[in-house]
C-alpha cells in the first residue's frame, strides 16, 4: 500500500479522528514550504533561525502560512515567489508562540495554535505506516460536562438550522493518552448524501475558529452511518446529538 500523504492524512483526520496522531506524525516528517523573509534565498533548505512572512485575516488574526508541496504555493502566490522548504518538526519549533496556517485558501487547510504545536512538539505518536490508530475503548470519550464550549456549540445548532443537509451532530471530550487535561473535543457531523462536506467543513471552522473558548482545539469530522464499530457508530449509539434536524 502506497504512502498517504500529508493533505490526505488531513482530510481523513477531518472524518475519522483515529489518524489525528497520524496526521501529526507525518506533518513533523513532512519537507513543507514557506513564504521566506526578504534575505531568503528561493528554494533555500531551513535549518538555523528563519524569517518568515505573516500574513493577516480579514478578521485580524495573524498566522505564518506553509503549504504542503511546492504546487500548492504556487497556485496560491503564482511563480516565481521566494520560498524555504523546511522540515515539518524544524518549522513548529522555530515558530513556538505562533499561529500557523496549512494551505491557506485550499480545502486541506487547517490553522495551528500556540497549544496545539506545542503539544504536537512534545508527543511521541505511535503509528505505523501512516495508519491512523484504531478505534478502542482505551480511547476515552465522555460527553462535555463543561460550560466553556456552550457559545460555540450554539453557533453550530443556529448553523446547522438554516443548513439544508445536515441531519444530526454529537459533540464530546476525546482523551487519547489518559491525561484528562489533554483532551480535546470532538463534534461528529451526519448528512445527507448529496451535501458537499468541504464547502461544511469550511463554515463549521470558521465559526469554531471565532467561537472556541481559548483556542481550544476541536476535531470535525463526518459521520459514516454504515459504520458497524469506530468513533462513528459510538457516537451513534452511545451518545445523544446536541442538534437533531426536525421531520
Amino acid at each position: 500500500m502506497s504512502e498517504r500523504s500529508l493533505e490526505d492524512l488531513l482530510l481523513l483526520a477531518a472524518q475519522e479522528p483515529e489518524y489525528r496522531d497520524a496526521f501529526y506524525h507525518k506533518l513533523l516528517q513532512s519537507e513543507l514550504f514557506v513564504l521566506g523573509g526578504e534575505d531568503a534565498k528561493e528554494g533555500e533548505n531551513v535549518e538555523d533561525e528563519i524569517s518568515l512572512q505573516e500574513w493577516v485575516s480579514d478578521e485580524g488574526e495573524r498566522a505564518i502560512p506553509f503549504f504542503s508541496s511546492y504546487k500548492r504555493l504556487e497556485e496560491a502566490v503564482g511563480d516565481g515567489a521566494i520560498y524555504l522548504q523546511i522540515n515539518g518538526a524544524t518549522l513548529l519549533a522555530s515558530t513556538v508562540g505562533n499561529n500557523l496556517m496549512m494551505n491557506p485558501g485550499f480545502a486541506t487547510s487547517k490553522i495551528f495554535y500556540p497549544d496545539e504545536i506545542e503539544m504536537i512538539l512534545t508527543t511521541e505518536f505511535d503509528v505505523d505506516d501512516d495508519e491512523g490508530a484504531e478505534f478502542s475503548e482505551d480511547i476515552a470519550i465522555r460527553a462535555i460536562t463543561n460550560k466553556r464550549s456552550v457559545q460555540m456549540l450554539k453557533a453550530l445548532k443556529s448553523y446547522f438550522t438554516n443548513t439544508p443537509g445536515v441531519v444530526r451532530a454529537y459533540v464530546a471530550a476525546m482523551n487519547e493518552h489518559e491525561n484528562e487535561d489533554e483532551s480535546h473535543l470532538v463534534i461528529g457531523v451526519d448528512t445527507d448524501d448529496d451535501l458537499e462536506w468541504e464547502p461544511l467543513f469550511r463554515d463549521m471552522m470558521a465559526i469554531v475558529l471565532e467561537k472556541s473558548p481559548e483556542k481550544e482545539i476541536v476535531d470535525l469530522f463526518k459521520l459514516d452511518t454504515s459504520q458497524k464499530e469506530g468513533m462513528s457508530a459510538y457516537f451513534i449509539h452511545e451518545m445523544k446529538p446536541f442538534y437533531l434536524r426536525k421531520g
